[in-house]
C-alpha cells in the first residue's frame, strides 16, 4: 500500500498522510450488513484503509487478508476521503478533504438515526434507491446511489452429520467433541444434528441439539453420515437403520460392526483413540446396498394376533379434560359416555381422567 513515502509504522502511530481512502468503524460487529459491505468492498478495491476503535477479531482477521485494518487510538491523520457509517463523531478528529457518510439504513423507518448527521459531512451515499428516497424525504439532502459491491466466494460443500445417542463416556461424548474440533481445525463447514436427552452439551457452534424422536429416518436420509463413536456396541440400531437408507456411517472400529457388514464401502471406522480423520473419505461418493444379518425371531413368535389398535371402548369422564383424539373438551358432569380407541382409553384411565363403562 502506498503511504506517500511514509512507513507503515509511521502511518500507524500518528504521522499525517495523504491520498488514501479511509473508512471508520466505531465498532466492527461479529455479523452485520455493514461488515459484509466492507468485506466485499475490500475484495475488489485495495487503495483503502479501515480504522476501528473496537471490533470482533474474526471480522478483523477476514478484512486484514485484503486491506490494512488499524486500531484507532487518536492518531493524527489526514486523508483525501473519510467514509463513515452511523457514527460520524470521528470527523472532528480526522482531517479529510472530503467527508462521506454511507447510508446503510432506512432513516424514515429509524428516525433516531438522524441524530448522527454531522454538518461536516460533504456527501452522502445510499446503498439503495429506497434508502436514498427516504433519506432525502427526511433531510432534504439527496444522496448518491451506489449499490453494495458483492463477490461471492465459491462455497465449500457442507458436511451434514447426524447422531442419536446419549452424551455419556461409553457412548463416545469425548470422541464426538474431538471429531468436531478436528473438523473445525480443518476448516470443513458442517452441521451436526444430535438427537439426545442428555444436557451435558458439547460446546460447538456447529452442533444442533434436538429432543429424541421415535423415527428420525427422514433426517438420516438428508445427512451425509450418521456418527456413532461408542466404546462398545451390541448391535446399534441407528447405524443399521442408516445403512438401510444407503447412507454411510462414521463409527469406532468395534467387533460387532464387522459382524453386521460394515466395510470401507459403507463406513469410516476410527480407532478408539483416533487423532485424525481422512478428509477425502468425508467427501467421496458412497454407493452401496446394505443387507443386515437375517433375523430368526420367527422361530419363537408368529405374526398372528387378535390385538386391534383401532378397537374402540366406551368410557365416561371422571375429570374434565381436553381430548386430543376427539378434538374437544370433555366435561365431567355434562358429557355422556363416549367411544375412543382402546389405546387412547388405556392412557386416559392411567391418567385418572376416564373410566371404562359397560355398553
Amino acid at each position: 500500500m502506498d503511504y506517500n513515502g511514509l512507513t507503515k509504522e509511521e502511518h500507524k502511530y500518528g504521522v499525517i498522510m495523504k491520498k488514501i481512502n479511509a473508512f471508520y468503524f466505531n465498532h466492527i460487529n461479529d455479523i452485520g450488513g455493514v461488515e459484509s459491505f466492507f468485506y466485499y468492498l475490500s475484495k475488489q478495491y485495495k487503495n483503502m484503509v479501515v480504522y476501528y476503535r473496537t471490533g470482533n477479531p474474526e471480522q478483523i482477521r477476514r478484512l486484514s487478508k485484503n486491506i490494512e485494518v488499524i486500531k484507532y487510538n487518536g492518531q493524527r491523520i489526514k486523508v483525501d476521503r473519510l467514509f463513515v457509517n452511523y457514527d460520524t463523531s470521528i470527523v472532528d478528529y480526522i482531517e479529510a478533504d472530503e467527508y462521506i457518510q454511507i447510508i446503510h439504513a432506512d432513516y424514515k423507518a429509524q428516525p433516531e438515526l438522524l441524530k448522527g448527521i454531522n454538518p461536516k459531512i460533504t456527501k452522502y451515499i445510499g446503498v439503495s434507491q429506497a434508502v436514498c428516497d427516504n433519506f432525502e424525504e427526511m433531510t432534504k439532502i439527496k444522496p448518491e446511489l451506489i449499490y453494495n459491491p458483492i463477490e461471492i466466494d465459491k462455497p465449500k460443500k457442507l458436511l451434514k452429520l447426524i447422531s442419536a445417542t446419549r452424551l455419556t463416556k461409553e457412548k463416545g461424548r469425548d470422541r464426538m467433541e474431538k471429531l468436531g474440533q478436528l473438523l473445525n481445525n480443518k476448516g470443513i463447514p458442517y452441521i451436526w444434528l444430535v438427537f439426545t436427552n442428555s444436557t451435558n452439551y458439547i460446546e460447538n457452534p456447529n452442533i444442533i441439539y434436538m429432543k429424541p424422536q421415535l423415527d428420525i429416518t427422514t433426517y438420516m436420509n438428508e445427512a451425509d453420515f450418521l456418527v456413532q463413536l461408542s466404546d462398545c456396541e451390541a448391535y446399534c440400531f441407528s447405524v443399521v437403520e442408516n445403512l438401510l437408507l444407503s447412507k454411510p456411517v462414521i463409527v469406532t472400529d468395534l467387533p460387532v460392526y464387522k459382524e453386521i457388514g460394515l466395510n470401507d464401502s459403507n463406513s469410516i471406522k476410527l480407532n478408539l483413540d483416533f487423532e485424525d480423520i481422512d478428509e477425502e473419505k468425508l467427501f467421496k461418493q458412497y454407493s452401496f446396498k446394505y443387507k443386515p444379518p437375517k433375523s430368526e425371531w420367527g422361530k419363537y413368535i408368529d405374526s398372528n394376533s387378535n390385538y386391534n389398535p383401532s378397537e374402540k371402548v366406551l368410557v365416561k369422564a371422571i375429570r374434565s379434560y381436553r381430548d386430543l383424539e376427539l378434538g374437544r373438551t370433555i366435561l365431567k358432569d355434562k358429557d355422556e359416555p363416549y367411544y375412543i380407541t382402546k389405546m387412547r382409553a388405556t392412557y386416559l384411565i392411567e391418567k385418572g381422567l376416564v373410566k371404562e363403562v359397560k355398553e
